[in-house]
């Protein structure tokens, strides 16, 4: 059993009725984050006069998983979940994509 407030890999969520992601590239996380792992893209779209999120990186290699980055999102988009199995056998592994947050992390099965 995991402990209740455990926070492990992160997750970007989406809204479950359209199905885009809740981040609306407000860099509140980034700029919360200790230690500078979180790059947030985004570019002006000309129609809505939006921003448009265009790319999402996270180092779970770096992260010290505090969640100053979840409390700073004013929309819930950001999350650290229960799970816990994040090893991997190379370092580029370790930094999530926008498509690898929004995914969440997949668990190996092991079968014989």
């Amino acid at each position: 059993m995991v402990a209740e407030r455990y926070r492990g890999a992160p997750r970007l969520n989406n809204n479950p009725e359209t199905g885009e992601t809740l981040c609306i590239g407000c860099n509140l996380c980034a700029l919360a984050c200790p230690e500078n792992l979180i790059v947030v893209g985004w570019q002006r779209d000309d129609a809505t006069r939006r921003k448009v999120l265009t790319n999402f990186t996270y180092d779970t290699s770096r992260c010290m998983f505090c969640g100053l980055c979840e409390d700073a999102c004013p929309v819930d988009a950001l999350e650290l979940t229960q799970d816990f199995e994040m090893a991997y056998f190379t370092r580029e592994g370790a930094i999530w994509d926008r498509h690898r947050l929004e995914q969440g992390p997949t668990p190996a099965r092991y079968t014989r």
